[in-house]
């Protein structure tokens, strides 16, 4: 009896702190809030920034709402009854809910890497090469997510969004045409993070749905 009671405690700890963590994820978006209110769309040296924050925050949603998943689940472990189910059936449920986020994670950095190297590709073109991949790094906030996890690696990320959010990335001088040409490109590459990112959400929600059964049928012994 003392050994579940120790198990259940250790469970509710590991849930608290997962909890925590995912607050602090959800703080990042609050921070390029503040930095995009504070830029203003049409001024050449903030317009690639702010594309990129708008991009990061277009999808926050996502991020939410696979925190939400993760929550709902745990809080089905959380609960006397998931407890008499047995400790270690319920502790691989966590294990497995964890590793689905993680890999939502990962699905996250994949689409802005890939959105990132198209923002870059577009800008080099409008400018005939001007701009070097190394000027653009220097105020790139989508690659602070480049090998890191949103849901694993905050602080890391915090620190890299933190050193380029204090820097802006100055365009060539283009003309109105040009600029305009830009916008609109951007316009496909904001459908394709989109699109990218629509079908991490459905594997996400997959996996957490069939997560969530296999607690019922397996740990709780539920017949649906």
């Amino acid at each position: 009896m003392k050994g579940l009671l120790l198990l259940a405690a250790l469970l509710s700890v590991a849930i608290s702190a997962t909890v925590a963590d995912r607050a602090e994820t959800l703080n990042l978006f609050n921070q390029l809030k503040r930095v995009k209110k504070g830029r203003m769309l049409g001024a050449d040296e903030d317009f690639v920034s702010l594309v990129q924050s708008q991009l990061l925050l277009a999808e926050e949603e996502y991020v939410r709402s696979s925190i939400n998943g993760e929550s709902s689940i745990l809080q089905e472990l959380s609960t006397a009854e998931a407890q008499a189910s047995g400790p270690n059936c319920v502790d691989f449920i966590r294990q497995k809910t964890a590793l689905m986020l993680n890999l939502a994670g990962v699905s996250y950095a994949s689409c802005l890497s890939r959105v990132d190297d198209a923002l870059f590709e577009k800008l080099y073109d409008a400018t005939n090469g001007v701009v070097s991949r190394e000027q653009y790094d220097q105020a790139n906030m989508l690659n602070a997510f480049r090998g890191e996890n949103i849901f694993v690696d905050m602080d890391r990320i915090r620190g890299k969004l933190q050193e380029r959010m204090r820097a802006t990335f100055k365009l060539p001088t283009l003309t109105a045409e040009s600029l305009q040409e830009i916008r609109s490109e951007l316009g496909e590459v904001k459908e394709q993070f989109a699109e990218c990112m629509k079908v991490a959400r459905a594997t996400l929600d997959t996996s957490l749905e069939g997560t969530s059964k296999q607690y019922k049928h397996v740990c709780a012994k539920k017949l649906e």
